[in-house]
């Protein structure tokens, strides 16, 4: 499949995801992470593989760390995603480059910003349990 049209479903989708995220109608975010992360990982792949000549050992496993990186990323899930693309892909020889993957994840998005949930939940205005005790006078 040329790269162009894989570019094409990730603008797509990313442009539906973002529509769907601002209405009122539980539209899901979950598998459309796991889509636009599919994406971004099988685009990774062709300009490793195409454009610098590497050796091809096999597009699924750029797919899976890429959906994994993306849901990693914006809903701060650690064992229970890897358990989850496990039981998904059947491919045992996958689990520590997921593994990894969700640590890299996890360590680059705290640093830039809240889970993709807590924000919906402050913009919803849901009371929410401190992370501390308040102070006491």
């Amino acid at each position: 499949m040329p790269i162009s049209d894989i570019i094409i479903y990730l603008v797509v989708w990313y442009t539906l995801t973002i529509i769907t995220y601002g209405v009122w109608v539980p539209a899901g975010l979950f598998l459309p992470g796991i889509l636009i992360g599919c994406s971004v990982g099988i685009i990774y792949f062709d300009i490793i593989y195409y454009g610098l000549g590497a050796e091809n050992i096999g597009g699924q496993s750029y797919i899976i760390i890429g959906a994994t990186a993306m849901l990693a990323g914006y809903c701060r899930m650690t064992y229970s995603l890897a358990v989850i693309m496990l039981e998904t892909t059947q491919s045992i020889n996958n689990f520590l480059p997921t593994l990894l993957t969700i640590g890299v994840s996890l360590s680059v998005a705290r640093a830039c910003n809240r889970s993709l949930y807590d924000y919906a939940i402050r913009a919803k205005q849901m009371p929410l349990l401190r992370n501390h005790v308040p102070e006491v006078n």
